[in-house]
């Protein structure tokens, strides 16, 4: 599909293949429901284009007021270097608050790379060097998405986003 006629959730779409694709071909996979290694280790706040953030703002305005303004606050309150939190990380369950609207940065973690770099945390290093003796894993191509991406936009932080 001409990346001037992809829309998000067909990108969306896309990237969550990939990442089921790899959890079914390796059950040891450590990216799944119960992991939050990567939203408490962030190096920065997550970027995102305008496409993902209305999509995100429109999920955080459906929270309970409490929880919308705990977001807020823990945006401000977020170092700008990392490591840090992710603000939209429900901290007691590890889950996160607005998971089906979360960035593309979120949804690529744990499952793509980018030329020698991948992008996920060193548990899924480890993982990888544990039982990937044969060389099988598929990892998505970070430079694509990174592609795909610049029709909807300049990448901006979510502080940026919440303070407009």
């Amino acid at each position: 599909m001409p990346a001037s006629r992809l829309t998000l959730p067909v990108l969306d779409e896309r990237i969550e293949a990939r990442a089921r694709s790899t959890r079914e071909a390796h059950p040891w996979w450590p990216c799944a429901n119960g992991c939050d290694l990567c939203c408490r280790s962030l190096p920065r706040l997550p970027e995102m284009t305008a496409a993902e953030w209305e999509r995100l703002r429109d999920a955080i305005d459906a929270l309970p007021a409490d929880v919308r303004e705990a977001i807020r606050t823990r945006t401000d309150e977020a170092p700008f270097a990392g490591p840090l939190t992710c603000p939209m990380l429900d901290r007691e369950r590890g889950s996160c608050l607005v998971y089906e609207a979360r960035p593309i940065v979120c949804r690529t973690y744990g499952f793509y790379a980018e030329r020698d770099a991948g992008l996920h945390c060193n548990q899924v290093t480890l993982a990888v060097e544990d039982n990937d003796r044969d060389g099988t894993v598929v990892w998505g191509n970070g430079e694509t998405i990174a592609d795909d991406m610049k029709p909807f936009g300049e990448v901006i932080s979510l502080r940026t986003w919440m303070n407009r």
